[in-house]
């Protein structure tokens, strides 16, 4: 019992975040991307976050409203992302979804484990650059940047 209690307290006080990413495949023609306006994500830098990330893999992003419907052989990009409260609003969950002619073709997961109980000083509060920079590094690894 006291291996119990003693992980659960380890993990209020560490926390850690969680990824889960299925890469996007690579494809020579992949050139731009679509991503599809999401009003319910309130987090001030995420798209920008996300456009530097395919921008640095010479992926051009071009952004439209929710109602957009796709052309074939389009990637769309879907997200979404919520923010958690702790002395002020932090980054908790962060999903981005690549389907191209209704399939799923990448995916990615961010989560940080414990929410607003986790005492985690050196990571709950980082900006999302910081958090996301793994996601994309997994769901683009088949693309270079400018630095590979």
């Amino acid at each position: 019992m006291k291996n119990v209690v003693f992980g659960f307290v380890l993990v209020l006080l560490c926390g850690c975040n969680t990824y889960q990413v299925n890469s996007l495949p690579y494809d020579p023609e992949l050139k731009d991307v679509v991503v599809v306006h999401n009003p319910k994500v309130i987090v001030k830098d995420f798209v920008e976050v996300m456009t530097d990330e395919f921008n640095a893999r010479k992926i051009k992003v071009r952004n439209v409203p929710q109602n957009y419907v796709s052309k074939p052989n389009e990637y769309v990009v879907h997200y979404d992302a919520r923010q958690s409260w702790d002395f002020t609003l932090y980054l908790s969950d962060a999903t981005i979804r690549i389907i191209r002619d209704g399939m799923t073709v990448g995916k990615g997961k961010y989560h940080h484990v414990g929410r607003s109980m986790s005492l985690d000083i050196f990571t709950k509060w980082r900006g999302t650059e910081w958090k996301m920079k793994d996601l994309y590094e997994g769901l683009l690894k088949n693309y270079k940047t400018a630095n590979d």
